[in-house]
């Protein structure tokens, strides 16, 4: 959808195709008859420093629908020391983090300044960190203990989908580097107040089609022909589009391997594996509230809860409301193959330590979503079979948050994956010229 607005922008008239019923992918929302209400796949997170992201919906108007905190503050609860804040002061990057930290109860003194061990690594170029995963990385820098279990092991599940022993350390500095040391609004948590649908593929339908481009969803791409190095057409279920001036690939890499076998064997595309990714949503029948939007919990089973309630404008909450909350359970290898009762009651028993009174309900409507294959799984040296936008063919380009962004797997990497490729097609087209 960014490459396609970027493009319909620039005087261009694109053809978005897309296999589902509604563009989206994860970004998008559906209505759910059990919960009677319109839900994401997930919870999403966006950040200040997702620049993309935020370029893209100011375009769209729709940047007024995010829950934007002045100052970047997250708070977490676990049974042994309850309710706990990390809020960084408006001061420059990266003092704003070292002073968050010392004022962050869990931590000792000692830990905090053991944080001061990771600045030579933050400050350089992280690609010599590629093989190595974040827990090798914390420890040869010695954070170990209470702040690892309280911040990095919590803060790399949240942003790679992936255990901190598995994870990819090089991908875990890019973003500790994003958040922290640009600048202090970067790592402000954005909270999306309507379903994401209402943020980006509806408008972004709507602006490309008053452009006059095209969107067709339910539009299978089947089959592409070709022509020495030039895609000659492109075969869907919905017909044949010949001699295209440029296609963008957005697929996800398992499914660009199917539709491009031998090129995807050749850069061992094949060989990025994918991370799962569980979603809880819960409707109670009696009015619950945390006392934050969102809320982290770093030693159970839902590591955030979000409280859908609280996301609303004030003019429009009501505490008489019954209760909902929405669940993310990040890099859930294990929790994926649960069963969904299994996985509605531990939710809610997280949810009963946190509001007792919950204790004598049970939830009046739930629904969970699984995603096996929500993003690419960031391992060490996931970076190899990570294409970038440029293909062997003169009019095809790559997008996705899966190629190589630099980035995670995350709304960010995808829109600046779309927005290189479109600026790639549209600076071939003025050579041309």
């Amino acid at each position: 959808m960014t490459a396609a607005l970027h493009l319909a922008d620039a005087g261009q008239r694109p053809v978005l195709l897309e296999a589902a019923k509604a563009a989206g992918g994860r970004a998008r929302s559906w209505f759910d008859p059990a919960c009677d209400e319109e839900l994401d796949n997930g919870p999403h997170l966006l950040m200040g420093a997702y620049t993309h992201t935020l370029q893209l919906l100011d375009r769209l108007g729709t940047r007024g629908l995010l829950l934007e905190e002045k100052t970047p503050r997250f708070t977490f609860w676990d049974p042994a020391l309850g309710w706990q804040s990390l809020r960084c002061p408006e001061w420059p990057a990266p003092w704003h983090l070292l002073h968050a930290l010392f004022r962050f109860a869990p931590l000792s003194r000692p830990d905090c300044w053991r944080v001061m061990r990771l600045l030579p690594d933050l400050l350089r170029q992280a690609e010599h960190l590629e093989q190595q995963s974040v827990t090798q990385w914390l420890a040869r820098h010695g954070q170990g203990g209470e702040i690892c279990q309280r911040l990095w092991y919590p803060l790399c599940l949240a942003t790679l989908n992936e255990p901190a022993a598995s994870a990819n350390a090089a991908l875990f500095v890019r973003v500790l580097q994003r958040l922290f040391l640009s600048d202090r609004a970067a790592a402000r948590p954005l909270l999306p107040r309507r379903p994401l649908s209402h943020l980006f593929a509806n408008p972004a339908r709507q602006a490309i089609l008053a452009a006059g481009g095209e969107v067709r969803c339910q539009c299978r791409v089947q089959h592409l022909e070709w022509s020495g190095r030039t895609l000659q057409a492109l075969h869907s279920s919905q017909g044949v589009w010949p001699r295209p001036r440029a296609v963008v690939i957005a697929l996800p890499h398992t499914a660009l391997a199917r539709l491009l076998p031998a090129w995807a064997a050749e850069r061992q595309i094949t060989a990025l594996h994918s991370a799962p990714i569980v979603s809880v949503h819960l409707r109670y029948p009696c009015a619950a509230t945390l006392p934050v939007a969102l809320l982290g919990l770093p030693l159970a089973a839902s590591q955030w809860i979000l409280d859908r309630n609280r996301l609303l404008p004030l003019e429009e909450q009501d505490p008489r409301a019954p209760g909902r909350f929405s669940a993310v359970l990040s890099g859930a290898y294990r929790e994926c193959h649960w069963s969904a009762q299994h996985l509605i009651d531990s939710v809610h028993q997280d949810l009963t330590r946190l509001l007792p009174a919950l204790a004598s309900v049970r939830p009046a409507a739930a629904r969970v979503v699984k995603e096996p294959r929500a993003t690419f799984a960031a391992w060490p040296g996931c970076a190899r079979y990570r294409p970038g936008s440029q293909t062997p063919w003169e009019n095809v380009w790559l997008a996705g948050d899966w190629t190589a962004t630099g980035l995670p797997a995350t709304l960010e990497g995808a829109c600046q994956s779309g927005r290189e490729a479109a600026q790639k097609i549209l600076d071939l087209l003025a050579r041309a010229q």
